[in-house]
């Protein structure tokens, strides 16, 4: 009972710091063995305690994830996160993954769903693909696996035709929100697919390129809009389409 009570305390202590300024040094959560909890960039775990190692807002967008918004322009792969990837080239089993960080990541050719020495996938360099860090370290090259923590695709995997853009790392996370308000807009003006990953790469894709041109340049035009000027510039491309 006395371990549950304090981990409501730390909860709650977390929770009031969302969306208000962190400074490198503070201490944001002490860590409970047992309890879900992952860090992106801006945090570090310190035996049992998340502190923060830059300034900046501490956003949560999904549930027991953290991270703090500096608009940094140099990706740092933190474990787990979703990332767009384009394939750069390939030694032997294993390619090599632009994601935007200092180094190349590695993905195996085997961390896709079904695969195996005898069912290789081919990806040309060029390529993009949306894929999980599964290993994040500053001492070693990050590496990427297409599959889900079940082993399975999952949405994960080489992403094809459609368009991929650049934004902040604020925004990408905006957009991972259960109710980003830009994405829930323009879904009802346009279908479309759309992969956000975390390193600030968007790919969209829609059924004219045209309005996959009209929907990124939405994306980025909501950054720092409200939500009612959101709506406007959506009800606005509706009335131009």
């Amino acid at each position: 009972m006395e371990e549950e009570n304090s981990s409501n305390v730390v909860e709650e202590g977390v929770i009031n710091k969302i969306d208000k300024v962190v400074l490198p040094g503070d201490v944001i959560a002490n860590w409970t063995e047992g309890k879900p909890f992952r860090v992106g960039p801006g945090l570090l775990q310190n035996q049992d305690k998340i502190i923060a190692t830059k300034a900046g807002i501490l956003r949560s967008p999904l549930p027991k994830y953290f991270w703090v918004e500096c608009n940094q322009k140099r990706y740092t792969p933190s474990l787990e996160d979703m990332v767009i990837g384009v394939i750069k080239d390939r030694h032997g089993d294993n390619y090599k993954v632009d994601i935007g960080s200092s180094q190349l990541a590695t993905l195996s050719i085997l961390s896709f769903e079904a695969a195996n020495r005898k069912n290789r996938i081919n990806i040309k360099v060029g390529s993009l693909i949306y894929a999980r860090v599964i290993l994040a370290n500053k001492d070693m090259e990050p590496e990427l696996a297409c599959v889900s923590a079940r082993n399975k695709q999952e949405g994960y995997g080489e992403l094809y035709e459609g368009y991929m853009f650049k934004s902040s790392l604020g925004l990408a996370y905006k957009l991972l929100e259960d109710d980003c308000t830009v994405l829930k807009a323009l879904s009802k003006l346009f279908p479309f697919e759309i992969a956000a990953g975390m390193n600030g790469r968007t790919w969209v894709n829609s059924a004219t390129k045209k309005n996959t041109i009209m929907i990124a340049s939405a994306i980025l035009n909501s950054e720092f809009m409200e939500e009612n000027q959101i709506l406007q510039m959506v009800q606005q491309l509706k009335q131009e389409n």
